[in-house]
């Protein structure tokens, strides 16, 4: 089994700060352990003990023993296949072949977040998106909002109380006023990360709102607070990054709960064909 394999099935046995410090670990394999411990720490939004905490639990004796066995099985094989694409001829890169190479970033991209799956932190964001006596609001950026209007259009037929933040900021500071603990924002945010979206997000959680984030590698502003951290690989072959990951991650939320009576999405979605057929919408 390899380090990364060891870090993903080790992982239910840590607390949500450990889990920030794993995450960190597996979407950067094995890069993220480059630098001293307190880079990590840093980057993971933890402090330097709750990194020794984490290194102790994965069965280290110390960061610089997981940092030699991780760098130990670096090779050209764990290149970062979006990163091979690119290092390809220049000549290559050509209009005729942009299609091919773009979908094959795709493909990478959502081969890593395969490979990068937490199951406790997957759990975590089901159970805040999922449980009904929580609002759920959904907010994103410039790009993202599309997302995040995706996300409440899934989640509506999963549950009721879902609703999608968009307007300009004094809306959003009207909405602030109603936020309680028992709501959860459901956030976008992709570098370059928006200070509007960081800022009211951070109004939230002085409310007491929990904080489900969606974000990419690198981890927007937001990750130091929320409750619960989804990244994803968003780099291309084009200059602009991709929104593919996060709307295969709404995707496989819903299909997740779908498949998990507790949460009865299915009764739900047979009141609904009732509702639909009773008054003859399709």
């Amino acid at each position: 089994m390899s380090i990364r394999d060891q870090l993903i099935a080790r992982s239910a046995d840590l607390t949500r700060s450990e889990l920030k410090v794993v995450q960190i670990l597996i979407d950067n394999y094995p890069l993220a352990v480059m630098g001293p411990m307190s880079a990590l720490a840093r980057q993971a939004h933890v402090s330097d003990p709750t990194v020794m905490r984490a290194v102790a639990k994965l069965g280290f004796d110390s960061y610089q023993e997981m940092k030699q066995a991780m760098l130990g099985e670096l090779d050209t094989s764990r290149l970062s296949p979006l990163h091979m694409l690119r290092s390809k001829d220049a000549e290559a890169f050509r209009s005729d072949n942009v299609h091919n190479l773009f979908i094959d970033g795709i493909v990478a991209n959502l081969t890593a977040m395969r490979d990068s799956y937490l199951p406790p932190t997957f759990r975590a964001a089901m159970d805040l998106l999922g449980r009904r006596r929580r609002y759920i609001h959904c907010l994103g950026g410039r790009s993202s909002k599309h997302l995040a209007a995706l996300l409440r259009g899934h989640l509506i037929q999963a549950r009721s109380g879902v609703f999608h933040i968009d307007g300009g900021p004094a809306d959003l500071v009207d909405l602030l006023a109603d936020f309680t603990e028992n709501d959860t924002l459901a956030v976008f945010d992709y570098r370059r990360y928006q200070t509007d979206v960081v800022e009211f997000a951070k109004a939230a959680r002085d409310r007491k709102v929990r904080i489900v984030l969606f974000t990419d590698m690198w981890q927007s502003p937001i990750a130091h607070f929320a409750d619960v951290t989804l990244s994803a690989p968003i780099e291309t072959v084009s200059p602009f990054d991709t929104l593919i990951p996060g709307l295969v991650q709404i995707e496989t939320l819903l299909a997740a709960m779908m498949a998990d009576p507790e949460f009865g999405v299915r009764e739900r979605l047979e009141d609904i064909e009732k509702t639909r057929d009773r008054y003859g919408i399709f």
